[in-house]
């Protein structure tokens, strides 16, 4: 979400995972310090950072095996299975690991698997791992713990009651926009991992997809929140568009790249534009898609523009596109839906993980002095809530207020950090009522002084990935901070967890060039956990 939405204050907004999430130091167990000692022993030149929220690993690096025969994917299912006790893990536990997305960056193929326990997967327990072309084991992140006892319930409740519950919870004003869907997992406690029903509820009041974590035994509400997150040379058609916004650039007419045959609509190889109040927006004989500003139709032409420039943006630095865990993507070959002219006067922009889309309102000034312009005429925007769809690409399902605030930081630097401008929604604030921005990333706020609202302790994690980027400048931050996210070991990360991931990335690829800069800013600057 670009800004705060109206549910935010919402009572089904509890994220209780923020208390088994926190930075509260975990001492590793002996025999864990032990088996790890021996482990990097054995492997001369490896490293291991700790998770202090967990007592076990954050990552491992080096060559942590020697080549073995399969894919990538075995490879990494052997090397765990051969690792529990360096990863904190007992075989005791019948843990099991099943594979849930893969990808290659940076020349390593990455696994990406889910911990399951009795056949259910376990919350938040997930494992990176990275294989290189010799097939030897180069990186592991992880978001395991030390204790995953779990148990499966004798008699649960019915699914349909367990709606019911959620359903009441969240007000007789309850609507919805689809289905409620539901898988059954272990939902982790201070004592033990519960079986729990976790339902996504798609609704239009209160606005949201809302994850309900339901306890199959006796109906407990566990844990709810709100996912929806918010902000070579060929023919090609041209639109009029601005380039940044209405005030910072004039209109400029441009050609709107990878439009498909017989490029007439809106429709491309990375992008599809969905207007809500009018049918598509057409080009004409010359095919030039000619609107101006007033038109219904100029801002289709506009998000297509920026999205078409966000994607190229991060396919250069290796992103794979909309192809395996976005909804939408994944069944019209890795498009993004960007939806305009949402709502009646709605003063926001939006991701919604449930659909894989984005949307964004036209806002409600000038009638409402103190509400925002039309938010799909900002570029800057429209990357912000692109970025939260990208980082559900690869690390779906991400929650705890840290993660949310991590998704907004990494949100707002890339929105900055294609403009090459700190500030964010200078367009949409309107002046002289509410001069300013939405949010800059050239700031100086501190970790421990920040609001847990995501926004807020977001702008901590952009403003410190933006010193980075004044430092070592645009390419090499752009490079460590995409490759961060992509190694994110766990959906409920930290600040100090998200950092540590920068610190792998420039061991791994850079050889550690970058680690006092980085280690400087981020911690002792920006006073996020050691």
């Amino acid at each position: 979400m670009f800004e705060q939405h109206s549910s935010v204050n919402c009572s089904a907004n509890r994220n209780n995972i923020d208390a088994l999430v926190s930075d509260v130091a975990t001492a590793p167990v002996s025999a864990l310090l032990a088996e790890s000692k021996d482990f990097l022993v054995q492997r001369s030149g490896a490293s291991l950072e700790w998770n202090p929220t967990t007592g076990t690993p954050s990552y491992i690096e080096g060559k942590l095996s020697k080549s073995m025969p399969g894919t990538p994917s075995q490879v990494s299912q052997v090397f765990l299975a051969g690792s529990l006790a360096v990863l904190g893990l007992s075989p005791e536990n019948d843990e099991e690991f099943s594979e849930i997305d893969s990808f290659d960056w940076g020349g390593l193929e990455f696994t990406r698997l889910q911990q399951t326990n009795q056949g259910l997967p376990l919350l938040g327990a997930e494992v990176v791992v990275g294989v290189d072309a010799k097939n030897r084991v180069r990186i592991v992140t992880s978001g395991l713990r030390q204790q995953s006892a779990a148990k499966r319930s004798d008699n649960p409740i019915p699914l349909e009651q367990a709606k019911q519950i959620a359903s009441k919870d969240l007000g007789q004003d309850l609507e919805l926009r689809s289905e409620i869907t539901h898988k059954t997992v272990f939902y982790p406690t201070q004592q033990q991992y519960v079986e729990a029903y976790h339902l996504t509820i798609p609704a239009v009041i209160p606005m949201g997809d809302w994850e309900y974590f339901i306890d199959v035994q006796n109906g407990d509400i566990l844990d709810s929140y709100n996912s929806m997150k918010s902000h070579s040379f060929y023919f090609a058609p041209r639109a009029r568009v601005y380039p940044e916004n209405p005030e910072e650039t004039p209109l400029a007419t441009v050609m709107l790249r990878n439009v498909k045959s017989p490029y007439k609509q809106l429709d491309g190889e990375h992008c599809k534009v969905i207007n809500e109040d009018a049918p598509p927006a057409k080009a004409d004989d010359n095919y030039r898609f000619n609107y101006f500003p007033g038109n219904t139709h100029f801002d289709e032409c506009q998000v297509y523009y920026a999205v078409e420039k966000v994607y190229q943006y991060f396919l250069d630095l290796g992103f794979r596109g909309f192809t395996v865990n976005n909804p939408y993507g994944k069944a019209n070959n890795g498009q993004l839906a960007a939806n305009v002219h949402i709502g009646t006067n709605y003063d926001n922009a939006f991701y919604r993980p449930s659909t894989g889309q984005i949307y964004f309102g036209d806002g409600s000034y000038p009638g409402n002095p103190h509400g925002l312009q039309d938010l799909a005429k900002e570029v800057d925007v429209v990357a912000h809530e692109f970025t939260h769809a990208l980082i559900d690409e690869y690390r779906p399902g991400i929650f705890g207020s840290e993660g949310s605030a991590l998704h907004e930081g990494y949100a707002d630097y890339f929105a900055c950090s294609l403009t090459n401008d700190s500030d964010l929604g200078e367009y949409v604030v309107p002046s002289p009522e509410k001069p300013g921005v939405i949010r800059n990333c050239d700031n100086n706020l501190r970790y421990p002084e920040a609001p847990s609202e995501p926004h807020a302790r977001g702008r901590v994690w952009a403003g410190a990935c933006w010193d980075l980027r004044k430092e070592v400048g645009k390419e090499v931050a752009d490079f460590l901070i995409f490759g961060s996210i992509l190694v994110l070991g766990t959906t409920s990360p930290t600040f100090k967890y998200a950092k540590d991931m920068l610190l792998l990335i420039d061991r791994y690829w850079c050889g550690g060039e970058y680690r006092e800069t980085i280690k400087r800013i981020f911690e002792h600057e920006r006073e996020i956990p050691v």
